[in-house]
């Protein structure tokens, strides 16, 4: 009797491109699953295991424990199928999983051949238990049959791990876990304003806002107690840089001393500009001989004298 758990990463495949079949499911060592002959078939009853030989007890058959079928009622004992294997090959025309049971009992009218059996397993998501075998084809036909081809149908069959697919999944399922975590956020915080904290309008949703640093507040004019509005205060940021000539401001200045400094050098610099006014227009009727007249207005009101008095034409 073989063991009841087959070996591990046995009765599994991967294809190239990923496509993953596991049958470990369909082992068991509780009954074997009996096949479905059809009509035609008599008495005869066909027992099946997968990866692992058979739990019924074979009557009369050569290396029982490593059976991986057999015909019951079939000549002066029961008849072998095959020795079970746990390696797993494809179909060549539909890529399917397949179990391939060799060497079992010799073939009636044939000694030096050895019966066999193929048992292709076919995906099928209807069958939500493990399914049934079927019986298919037996080579030759009648009661010399030797060589018998079954299909399976169960879920089982189907594939577990497309790689390409299980990548994309990944993305979409973080994706939509992502969704569903923003959503939630957002409608939590919505409700938990609009019914504990009474808000209204754009408050209910939990937007976000922009707010100002604090220390820095724009410029507001002051109005002083008569309405009119009094020189904005400079501001700046708290972190800016102080001035270093901060030293100079405890001087006081004298309120007068524009009014100095205008009397002082504005009243000065016109009487300079008249002195140079008349002293061009002298040296120019020198020069020419005419009777050139220049004023000079003071503010003493001095009368005004002609340049040809005092002068002799020659």
């Amino acid at each position: 009797m073989a063991d009841d758990k087959p070996a591990d990463k046995s009765c599994t495949i991967t294809l190239e491109d990923g496509t993953f079949y596991d049958l470990n499911q369909l082992s068991t060592a509780k009954a074997d699953y009996e096949a479905d002959a059809g009509d035609g078939q008599g008495e005869l009853v066909y027992k099946l295991n997968v990866c692992r030989g058979v739990v019924s007890e074979p009557w009369n058959v050569e290396d029982a424990p490593n059976v991986g079928g057999f015909i019951n009622g079939r000549g002066h004992g029961d008849f072998s199928l095959g020795e079970f294997t746990t390696n797993l090959t494809v179909s060549p025309t539909t890529h399917e999983p397949m179990l391939i049971y060799e060497n079992g009992s010799k073939c009636p009218g044939n000694e030096n051949e050895r019966a066999s059996t193929v048992i292709r397993f076919v995906c099928s998501q209807t069958d939500f238990e493990a399914g049934r075998p079927r019986l298919v084809a037996a080579v030759p036909a009648g009661d010399k049959a030797c060589h018998f081809f079954f299909d399976w149908n169960t879920h089982v069959a189907c594939p577990t791990n497309r790689k390409a697919d299980l990548e994309s999944a990944h993305v979409w399922a973080f994706v939509g876990f992502v969704v569903v975590a923003i959503l939630t956020w957002f409608g939590g915080h919505t409700l938990y304003n609009r019914f504990y904290l009474k808000r209204r309008g754009m408050d209910v949703f939990p937007i976000p806002k922009c707010h100002r640093p604090p220390g820095v507040h724009l410029p507001q004019p002051i109005s002083s107690s008569d309405g009119s509005a009094q020189p904005r205060r400079s501001w700046s940021a708290p972190w800016k840089r102080r001035s270093q000539r901060a030293g100079y401001n405890h001087l006081r200045q004298d309120p007068n001393e524009e009014d100095h400094l205008a009397a002082r050098f504005s009243i000065d610099d016109d009487e300079d500009e008249d002195d140079a006014h008349v002293l061009g227009g002298e040296m120019q009727a020198w020069r020419q001989g005419g009777d050139v007249e220049v004023s000079r207005t003071s503010t003493s009101n001095e009368e005004t004298v002609g340049v040809h008095q005092g002068l002799v034409r020659l």
